[in-house]
């Protein structure tokens, strides 16, 4: 049996506006305790619990863990953030600085990079990429959070120019991420319309077949710029939404890794000794989203009456089975914030709210039609009918959920926050009464306030503790209830070599091997 651990997240970030000039000139990637010597060649299967809906962040395609997981095998950021150092590092680009004021970065691209259609990446792709996500009229999920940069231009062939609004310190961590806007496409596909289901990327992998539900087949690229780092000639997406036959495949050697969250497979996987279960802690946080749009949860009162007959210890120990920490912020546990106002079970007080509302309380949880989905919402439902709420339960697909919460139609929901090396950019995207992602639509005056403050921090040390204000806010206002912290889990099979560590969950496939 194997059993590894990642380190813990670093409690403080190295300041990314104090690197007012980095060169780096190589890529290396973090590889997993234990690998051997790569093997050239061969096939990784991974099983996923959703497909990418599209390749085109700016025309909705999604990019939760499983999206994620495939946008890094095609495309590829400016930069790569490196969890173990805390180091900012070259991809796409190799140098960059900051100006005196830290409002604008200049970033030089590496040469002779060429996107799979066999054309040169350049700094007009980024400024095109980047322009479509800031046009509003785009309407591009990323906008809020990417609000601070105020446009990008292609200042040379390989030299593009950031303008911000203000100082940020998320700024080099957001342009690298793989989770909101950061993989940069060819505009001239982006043009022709063809990006979302044909996408052309820098990646180490094309992609050569998508079957809807089924499965995306991607395979080496041959002129791929480091391609002496890339050992496998393909992979497989399955989509096996489906938990336990995800986990019966990959013990039958059908697919050789997956992400679960789900308590009893990870327990019983670290057991097992024909796989390799890995597990890291971060920050994010798994939650449940409660619109105050709808009738009732506009009421502070019964927002607060259900955050106190929610029992998240009950559903850490029967859901996540202890995988999971108990959290009262979704900074992680090496971020102390001491007291956010959490609001601890205590069904009698939620009692007492309710009395003082005064009105029958009923609403709808939509859920996903999965195992996962199906248990959260039993549970939301059991604990809510015992201070009197009732709670019906309306089980979708996946996507159909995430739809709905993009149009704003659901009254309570399972979702997520990501992990990130700076959380402040989802923290404001999910509270700011100006975001077009403040799904809870709860706001308020201080709560806009606190977020702007942390927006508009110049150091690491400042930003945290406004993180830990805005939480505290979250907490008073109940825009959203914490059902677990950030600990990720992925479990592969013996053959699967040089398996970064699964910062935030997110499996990268880009520098893997596989044994015989």
């Amino acid at each position: 049996m194997k059993h590894r651990y990642g380190r813990a997240r670093p409690g403080a970030v190295r300041r990314i506006l104090q690197l007012c000039s980095v060169s780096l000139v190589a890529v290396s990637f973090s590889l997993s305790a234990g690998a051997t010597e790569a093997r050239r060649g061969g096939t990784l299967t991974v099983g996923l619990e959703s497909e990418l809906l599209g390749f085109d962040v700016v025309q909705g395609g999604s990019l939760d863990p499983s999206g994620e997981i495939t946008m890094r095998a095609v495309q590829e950021p400016l930069v790569r953030y490196d969890y173990e150092t805390g180091q900012t590092l070259p991809l796409l680009a190799v140098e960059w600085n900051a100006s005196e004021d830290q409002t604008v970065w200049t970033l030089r691209l590496r040469d002779g990079v060429l996107f799979h259609d066999g054309s040169p990446f350049t700094a007009q792709d980024v400024a095109a990429h980047y322009g479509r996500i800031l046009d509003p009229e785009q309407n591009a999920a990323g906008r809020s959070t990417l609000s601070v940069i105020e446009s990008v231009e292609a200042v040379e062939p390989l030299v593009v120019r950031f303008h911000l609004r203000h100082p940020w310190p998320a700024f080099l961590v957001m342009i690298g991420s793989t989770g909101i806007s950061g993989p940069i496409p060819s505009a001239a596909n982006v043009d022709a319309g063809n990006q979302n289901r044909q996408p052309v990327g820098t990646g180490p992998f094309r992609l050569t077949q998508w079957s809807s539900g089924d499965r995306l087949v991607v395979e080496r690229f041959a002129d791929y710029w480091a391609a002496d780092e890339i050992q496998l000639d393909r992979v497989v997406f399955r989509v096996l939404p489906d938990t336990q036959t995800r986990y019966a495949s990959l013990q039958s050697g059908e697919i050789d890794v997956m992400w679960t969250d789900r308590g009893q497979i990870i327990n019983e996987a670290t057991g097992n000794p024909a796989l390799v279960a890995v597990s890291v802690d971060g920050g994010g946080a798994e939650n449940i989203l409660i619109n105050a749009r709808m009738p009732h949860l506009s009421d502070q009162r019964v927002r607060a009456a259900i955050a106190h007959a929610w029992n998240q210890e009950a559903l850490v120990r029967i859901s996540w089975q202890d995988t999971k920490p108990v959290i009262d912020h979704p900074l992680g546990g090496t971020v102390e914030c001491g007291n956010v106002g959490y609001r601890a079970y205590n069904p009698e007080r939620a009692r007492e709210l309710l009395a003082d509302y005064g009105q029958p309380v009923a609403f709808e949880f939509v859920h996903t039609a999965t195992a996962r989905g199906r248990e959260l919402g039993e549970l939301l439902q059991f604990m809510l009918q015992d201070v009197g709420i009732a709670v019906t339960l309306v089980p979708v697909d996946q996507s159909t959920l995430m739809r709905r919460v993009a149009t704003r139609d659901f009254a309570m929901t399972g979702w997520r926050i990501p992990d990130s090396p700076d959380l402040e950019p989802q923290l404001y995207s999910a509270v700011h009464s100006t975001s077009q992602t403040n799904n809870s639509g709860v706001s308020t005056p201080e709560m806009d306030a606190a977020a702007d403050a942390m927006r508009l921090a110049t150091s690491r040390d400042e930003s945290v503790a406004l993180q830990c204000e805005v939480s505290r806010h979250i907490n008073e206002q109940v825009s959203m209830l914490w059902r677990g912290g950030g600990r990720y889990h992925v479990i592969t099979s013996q053959r699967v070599q040089n398996m970064p560590t699964p910062w935030r969950g997110i499996i990268d496939v880009t520098r893997v091997s596989v044994t015989d």
